[in-house]
């Protein structure tokens, strides 16, 4: 099997967790983040598209607020 191979039982899942937004014009419209080996992904939409990043954290210790 492929490394997008789909259908069978034991395939990953990304459980993703909506964050709050409070920004003005230009900002996303939603965000959301999922723990990933080594730190959280983060998926960010707005009108004109879609961006993802990584962001470092092995401990996973960041609460999702902006510091």
């Amino acid at each position: 099997m492929g490394l997008f191979s789909s259908g069978t039982s034991n395939s990953p899942v990304l459980n993703w967790e909506a964050l709050k937004n409070n920004g003005g014009l230009g900002s996303s419209k939603y965000t959301y983040r999922t723990k990933v080996p080594g730190g959280w992904l983060i998926s960010s939409f707005v009108s004109e598209g879609m961006g993802l990043t990584f962001i470092p954290d092995p401990k996973h210790e960041w609460d999702g607020n902006s510091l």
